[in-house]
């Protein structure tokens, strides 16, 4: 939040000079007492309740969302550990930007310490006075903070990528091959669509090869993830300031899937991470136990990343063991006896991390140098 006062509530509007038949909002966001509000989640909602358009207010709490039609909207803003504020209606003419201020009124929201019982069941979408459904929806907003991010912000990141493997029980843990990337786009990894991974399941099998796919902010936000996947508020973990949602595959659901923890900061409702395992696997598929992470990170001006992620997956080896040479019984002649084959299992772990976060030649965040 900026401590920047607005002085007047501007509504007006102006030509705009992008289109003839264009219309547009452009706002600001305050709170009641006129302070600037960077990082809000805005859309544009029509007069029939579907969204038409979203914006993350920027550090200066502004944001511009531009309508299909001209016609009366309303906006909603969605501040993080706040309840929701939909505003009153505005009408959008043809041609012309509208001007206006947005005031933040929803109560803040409190994440309070939950006892949990045994008999606590995964609930598909929770009904709104649960605290499943509460811890819900502000995981979604860091989701949808960090979706529009990537989506509206020309930022660009310095990383690092590698490949490490490991052995299960058999032999030592190899070196990681590593490689630093400059300049890239603040998008990490891709998934695959969530109406595909709905419907066949977050494991694509080729004729010798398997391709493990992890949720991105675009799957977890989606409708078809809220229809296949149950939540519940889990034990906290060790301490007062994380609250842990944890979701699962809807019961009896069949295909390869994911089931996981979401971790929410208690005081401030920031998502943390998310914890995944890959279930309803052929017995092969197991060894190892397939998982990953996703850390994420909100920006000092309000808007979010993903800051490190990681996948790890089954990996089988074949060795053949020296082929030993015995004597054929009542002779002195060597015979050579056919190689053992052996099978070793290990996880192979691919994954990355944001050193850098710039816009233009402004750096915006640099991750913190491990103590030594």
């Amino acid at each position: 939040m900026r401590t920047s006062s607005v002085v007047a509530v501007v509504s007006a509007s102006l030509t705009l000079a992008t289109g003839a038949h264009a219309q547009a909002v452009r706002g600001t966001v305050i709170t009641p007492d006129s302070l600037l509000v960077s990082g809000v989640i805005v859309t544009l909602i029509d007069s029939i309740g579907t969204p038409v358009a979203r914006a993350l207010a920027d550090d200066g709490g502004r944001f511009t969302m531009r309508a299909p039609v001209a016609g009366t909207y309303r906006i909603e803003a969605k501040r993080l550990a706040f309840r929701p504020t939909l505003d009153v209606p505005i009408k959008l003419d043809s041609g012309r930007v509208l001007l206006h201020t947005l005031v933040l009124r929803g109560a803040p929201v409190t994440l309070e310490a939950v006892k949990v019982t045994a008999e606590q069941q995964c609930q598909m979408q929770p009904d709104s006075g649960t605290m499943a459904f509460s811890v819900w929806e502000e995981a979604r907003k860091a989701l949808r903070a960090s979706q529009l991010t990537r989506l509206t912000r020309a930022y660009k990141v310095d990383v690092t990528t590698y490949v490490r493997k490991k052995s299960v029980g058999f032999y030592r843990e190899r070196g990681a091959d590593s490689s630093n990337q400059s300049g890239m786009s603040l998008r990490p990894f891709t998934s695959r669509p969530a109406e595909e991974l709905a419907e066949r399941g977050y494991i694509t099998r080729g004729p010798h090869t398997a391709v493990y796919h992890a949720p991105d902010e675009d799957v977890l936000l989606s409708e078809s993830f809220g229809a296949t996947h149950c939540l519940r508020i889990l034990p906290d973990s060790g301490t007062d300031n994380v609250v842990r949602l944890g979701f699962a595959p809807t019961p009896g659901r069949r295909q390869p899937d994911i089931a996981g923890v979401l971790s929410i900061d208690r005081g401030s409702s920031e998502l943390r991470r998310l914890d995944f395992n890959f279930v309803n696997l052929p017995a092969l598929d197991v060894v190892g136990t397939p998982g990953g992470e996703i850390v994420f990170r909100r920006l000092p001006e309000g808007s979010w990343m993903i800051e490190q992620w990681a996948i790890w997956l089954p990996i089988a080896e074949l060795r053949a063991d020296i082929a030993p040479t015995l004597p054929v019984p009542n002779t002195r002649v060597p015979v050579r006896v056919a190689p053992a084959i052996t099978t070793r299992y290990g996880l192979q772990t691919t994954g990355g991390h944001v050193n850098r976060v710039a816009a233009g030649d402004e750096t915006l965040w640099l991750r913190p140098t491990p103590d030594r």
